[in-house]
């Protein structure tokens, strides 16, 4: 029955083309809603820079500094991505991939709009980046990456983060040194839990950043804004913007070390 037989293989033909276009229209989807949320993401963490910045006086600029960075990577690289690869500069494209990458894990880092599981797995797997110096050098080294572009911008967007990244490795190094000052000054359990209830202003059981940088002024030492945030985020332990009085006692009560603990070490996170 020739007919039959050639009917059956255009019926076979037909349902795998029909298949191959629903994943075609499944994977366009997936891209669509990741380009969406990656859209979403830096639109917000856009907004949360302007905000820091606005605050830098009283937060520090370090991390609004990052962020924009972070950001400005983002925006260069990801259309370069494509006019290189265009242009058959695979090399460019794939080191402007690179930078893409990597402008988006500094943005994650320090934007609190950014997924919670990806920040976690950032600082799951790269431990460094918890404490200041750590951040400061892959800055350090993302801004040489983006700078190998040999363009004005990418000199501007890579110098940028280049002076990001020494800032933090100096503020890391002198924030551990004031931290760990304060912490030698507390004799007792009973004095920390004295200068928690001083500070904790609105007794919510937790210290924001401007009841911190009031405990850093009840103890005499001398801390920029910078410091302090840096400090601040070596004792937030959980990354929430708050310290709790477990998180503060764990700080005081922690090993007394030079290697970066964040509690009282010259390795803070910032």
């Amino acid at each position: 029955m020739p007919g039959f037989g050639k009917k059956k293989k255009t019926a076979g033909a037909g349902a795998g083309a029909t298949e191959t276009s629903n994943l075609i229209g499944s994977n366009k989807a997936a891209a669509k809603k990741v380009v969406n949320e990656t859209a979403t993401f830096v639109n917000e963490a856009a907004n949360e820079a302007a905000v820091r910045f606005h605050k830098a006086g009283r937060d520090g600029p370090i991390r609004a500094m990052a962020l924009l960075g972070g950001l400005a990577m983002i925006v260069s690289n990801g259309i370069m991505i494509f006019g290189r690869f265009i242009k058959l500069d695979f090399t460019g494209s794939l080191l402007a991939l690179y930078c893409t990458l990597f402008g988006f894990i500094v943005a994650v880092l320090e934007a609190t709009a950014g997924p919670p599981n990806v920040q976690q797995a950032i600082r799951y797997y790269a431990k460094f980046l918890e404490y200041t110096w750590g951040r400061g050098m892959l800055y350090f080294f993302v801004g040489t990456l983006q700078a190998s572009h040999w363009n004005v911008m990418d000199w501007a967007v890579g110098g940028w983060m280049m002076l990001t990244g020494l800032i933090a490795i100096m503020v890391g190094g002198s924030a551990g040194k004031k931290l760990q000052e304060i912490r030698s000054s507390i004799d007792s359990e009973a004095t920390l839990k004295q200068q928690w209830e001083k500070t904790d202003a609105n007794s919510d059981g937790s210290l924001d950043l401007a009841e911190f940088a009031n405990f850093v002024k009840r103890s005499g030492v001398r801390m920029s804004q910078n410091e302090i945030a840096a400090a601040f985020l070596a004792i937030d332990k959980n990354h929430d913007e708050k310290i709790t009085f477990e998180e503060f006692f764990y700080w005081w009560s922690g090993p007394n070390t030079d290697g970066g603990d964040g509690g009282g070490s010259g390795l803070v996170l910032i």
